[in-house]
């Protein structure tokens, strides 16, 4: 069975999940707390941002990931909690005391994330009454009200869920994803021993996952979608993402049917990474760099991000120039060694360079491709059968002005 999509889907989609979101009052406006719930427990698997500095609730989830049972994820939008020092741990902390209390289980069994202004105390007694007065269920709606719920300089909320029959069992995965600048996620696992919009990614599986092997999926996922997307290069202190299993769709994912099992779960993160490019901050294009030919697939993943992270080259596709001279500039300072004589690029699907030199095409024909929402570059390198892709968006005015008029 291939893979079907629910496009109104997310982290209640699959057995076992529940969620819902309330209004402390952190954000200016509508819900900024949101709960999701394993009714009976569930495996996890968690990654998070490897910046230097970290915020309290990285910290603190670190030292809850490797508890045999995960009960619940809370976040809040609106305030990082990070550089906010003990009192910022211990608020952290706090979250998951609450939590705990309201769906009765230990303090290890819940995870916490945050995402908004870096360096102010978290508002405990807001984020107290939105604990409170969250209920919680299942379905498209509460997977939407959660969704919304942590967002910050999103413009749309991003969930969705996918289904695909193993071993004759239907398999639902369901995520969802915020985040829309300060994008250049950079995650992995943890040892537990002034931003803004933040990347966090939840997921949940109604499929059965030992620990270790879930761990293991979620790191080689993330590895080819979140760790894949940039909008402006900056690596957030809060980037985070786990994975939790339920099991109540009583199929274990195990050696033999573990690729189809990842097939899913790379096809909801790539979707969730693809909504994060399209909604960048001030984006009006979703940019598709496809590296083919590379010594390396890491040496390939160097020059898609080296080229995504390019403000020339996010620049001139938000002017609509077919400008492949950025392009093979970007892809040459990646640190990767090739022969520039084999270089190739399309942009669109028109050849714009090829052989070290520029391909005859019309200027006209290749303006008007990057008048287009969705504008793939296809690059190729000549040197092995290394292959990345990576996602990005292009630069606008309204980029610099909301990061100018964003306070810390």
């Amino acid at each position: 069975m291939s893979i079907k999509f629910l496009p109104k889907g997310g982290v209640t989609s699959p057995l076992g999940f529940l969620a819902g979101a309330a209004r402390g009052g952190i954000k200016t406006q509508g819900d900024d707390v949101a709960l999701i719930v394993a009714e009976n427990g569930a495996s996890a698997a968690a990654v998070f941002t490897r910046n230097m500095v970290k915020a309290a609730p990285v910290l603190v989830s670190a030292q809850h990931a490797p508890s045999a049972t995960t009960r619940a994820i809370v976040v809040n939008a609106g305030n990082a909690n990070c550089c906010t020092g003990e009192n910022g741990l211990r608020n952290a902390r706090l979250m998951c005391e609450l939590v705990a209390e309201k769906i009765s289980c230990d303090i290890c069994e819940v995870f916490v994330c945050s995402t908004g202004i870096i360096g102010h105390q978290l508002p405990m007694d807001k984020v107290a009454k939105a604990i409170a007065e969250i209920e919680v269920s299942r379905g498209d709606e509460a997977s939407q009200k959660t969704a919304c719920a942590v967002m910050t300089t999103d413009l749309v909320p991003k969930f969705i869920a996918a289904q695909r029959e193993i071993d004759g069992v239907l398999i639902t995965v369901g995520g969802q994803a915020k985040g829309v600048g300060m994008i250049g996620p950079d995650m992995g696992a943890l040892d537990a021993n002034g931003l803004h919009a933040t990347m966090l990614s939840f997921l949940t599986t109604d499929a059965k996952i030992e620990k270790a092997r879930l761990q293991t999926i979620l790191e080689k996922v993330v590895e080819r979608s979140f760790n894949s997307v940039t909008v402006d290069g900056d690596t957030s202190t809060n980037d985070t993402c786990f994975l939790l299993a339920s099991g109540a769709a009583n199929l274990e994912i195990n050696e033999r049917n573990q690729a189809q099992f990842e097939e899913l779960v790379g096809a909801v993160c790539i979707e969730l990474t693809k909504k994060i490019a399209r909604d960048g901050e001030g984006a009006t294009k979703l940019i598709t760099i496809q590296v083919s030919g590379a010594p390396s697939d890491l040496d390939a993943k160097k020059i898609a991000m080296t080229v995504a992270n390019s403000p020339l080259v996010k620049t001139a596709l938000f002017g609509g120039d077919p400008n492949w001279g950025r392009i093979s500039a970007a892809a040459g300072r990646a640190g990767v060694h090739f022969d520039a004589q084999k270089l190739g690029v399309k942009l669109g699907g028109i050849e714009v360079f090829q052989g070290g030199e520029p391909a005859e095409f019309e200027v006209v024909e290749a303006e008007a491709a990057l008048k287009n929402e969705d504008i793939l570059i296809e690059i190729t390198i000549g040197e092995g059968s290394g292959a990345w892709t990576a996602w990005t968006c292009d630069f606008s005015y309204d980029y610099v002005k909301i990061n100018a008029e964003y306070h810390t």
